[in-house]
């Protein structure tokens, strides 16, 4: 008995602080927060992210570029996509290869969690038990670990600038903008869609809910006349079945389908949050709600636009449209249902799903690592400067987590002569034809992914690294000759 006392004096003084000390409650929450989002970052060797192997290899390309130890290759000065870059070529400098991919991720991590959170908890109050774990899903979703970090970063900022517009005044609002011009260097894409974003809040803070469905008629016809424009102009692909990624929970199918379930049970809930939501406010007033006018307009858009563009002045298409734009449908759907109070079964649920999206991504990233301690052995086996091709075929129809691990094999030690990013021409690294380096022709590129490129006498010396086995579950090398191909 005199326990029970003590504990509940201690409770009270305990409640009584935090009302005291709000600030510090809040602290605490954020503390804890970030150190939950940021453990993927952490719990293995290596971070898994497809295209981030490829940035820290041409992070210590471009420094040895820098000082000029690699004739053949060349720095240009762009003012897109390349913010992530420039980050991880200075770490990589200042702080080594391994420290260099933890704080670069992490921080892109905190920005785009924290990012969202803000956006979601700024239109739709505080509902943390909903905002936090579907936001640490998106934030470790398929972008994540597809690598497109540059196009993640200026996600997550463009989040914080929404956050700020959406109930800032003017003068907040032209304070805040300075964010799109580092979102920009990071990727142009966000800023457009943030733009439109933000003018679409602020001609319709200026109408009557009911003036605002001819405000989404306008948005609709809009995106409407740019697919024109790009299916007219540009050669694109696009897909019907595009349509079933407009919620944006798609982000949380990563490496194969035993996360089709986690998708399942995710729409799940969100659909029993829809349906409260429609009958406690009614039809009417969920159409003529900003937050679900603009998630139509990003479901319209991810259904409308071409998921890949090719634009003449690059090599390399622009890909995965479409689970770009996914990533700002899922945010918009996450602000509309988190307006909705959150009941104790709903919370239990999101709670069970987040935690079995993440131990799926724990077991698969495990995996990948033990794949890539392999490839790190057998490219510490190759004589220093030795050019290597890689062929880690596509284990699923929508990813290829190993497709740049031999990038980040070879850093320090061999080249990696498949490395797409210099003749992409999308990344401030680019490669003068005949270089020893890397490969001078895009097509080339395309066909040692595919493994159908056929060595040539100027390739040599050259060595493949593949994965092999019954099940493709090892990893083997072998020297090619000309004439051999890469696949077989």
């Amino acid at each position: 008995m005199p326990e029970s006392v003590i504990t509940d004096k201690e409770r009270g003084q305990t409640r009584r602080a935090s009302q005291e000390n709000p600030t510090w409650g809040k602290l605490v929450v954020v503390v804890v927060i970030s150190l939950l989002l940021l453990v993927p970052c952490f719990w293995q060797k290596r971070i898994q992210a497809t295209d981030l192997s490829s940035h820290i290899y041409d992070a210590w390309l471009a420094s040895l570029t820098a000082q000029g130890q690699a004739p053949g290759l060349y720095l240009v000065r762009q003012w897109n996509n390349v913010a992530f870059d420039l980050a991880l070529e200075w770490l990589l400098t200042h702080a080594g290869v391994e420290a260099a991919q933890r704080i670069a991720v992490s921080v892109a991590v905190l920005i785009f969690a924290w990012g969202g959170i803000a956006l979601v908890t700024t239109v739709s109050g505080r509902n943390w038990w909903f905002t936090v774990p579907c936001v640490a899903m998106l934030a470790y979703g398929f972008i994540y670990h597809m690598g497109f970090f540059n196009f993640y970063l200026s996600m997550g900022i463009c989040f914080w600038y929404l956050a700020l517009f959406w109930r800032g005044r003017w003068l907040w609002r032209l304070l805040a903008s300075p964010l799109l011009f580092l979102a920009w260097l990071a990727h142009p894409l966000p800023v457009v869609w943030a733009i439109g974003i933000a003018a679409y809040i602020a001609v319709a803070q200026k109408l009557d809910r009911f003036k605002r469905m001819w405000l989404v008629g306008l948005g609709l016809a809009l995106l409407v006349a740019i697919r024109q424009i790009l299916m007219g102009h540009f050669w694109c692909s696009w897909s019907w079945t595009q349509a079933f990624f407009i919620t944006g929970a798609n982000q949380v199918v990563v490496f194969g389908p035993n996360y089709a379930v986690v998708l399942a049970f995710l729409l799940f809930v969100w659909l029993m949050i829809f349906r409260r939501l429609v009958k406690e406010r009614g039809v009417m007033q969920l159409l003529t709600s900003l937050p679900f006018q603009l998630w139509v307009l990003n479901a319209a858009a991810v259904s409308l636009l071409p998921n890949r563009i090719y634009f003449p002045s690059y090599a390399l298409p622009l890909s995965y449209v479409i689970d770009r734009f996914s990533l700002g449908a899922g945010v918009m759907a996450c602000i509309m249902l988190a307006a909705m109070p959150s009941k104790p079964y709903e919370k239990f649920v999101l709670v069970l799903v987040a935690a079995a999206f993440f131990s799926l991504l724990f077991v698969d990233t495990r995996e990948l690592n033990r794949l890539e301690d392999s490839i790190d052995r057998l490219v510490a086996q190759l004589p220093p400067g030795q050019r290597a091709l890689g062929f880690f075929p596509t284990r699923t129809p929508h990813i290829s987590p190993l497709q740049h691990a031999l990038d980040r094999a070879c850093i320090g030690h061999c080249f990696s002569y498949g490395n797409y990013e210099p003749w992409s021409r999308q990344f401030r690294l680019r490669a003068q034809p005949g270089n020893p380096f890397v490969l001078d022709d895009y097509r080339d590129l395309v066909a040692v992914e595919l493994g159908e490129y056929v060595v040539q006498t100027r390739d040599l010396p050259v060595d493949l690294v593949y994965l092999c086995g019954d099940l493709r579950d090892r990893v083997c090398s072998r020297s090619l000759h000309a004439g051999e191909v890469t696949g077989e």
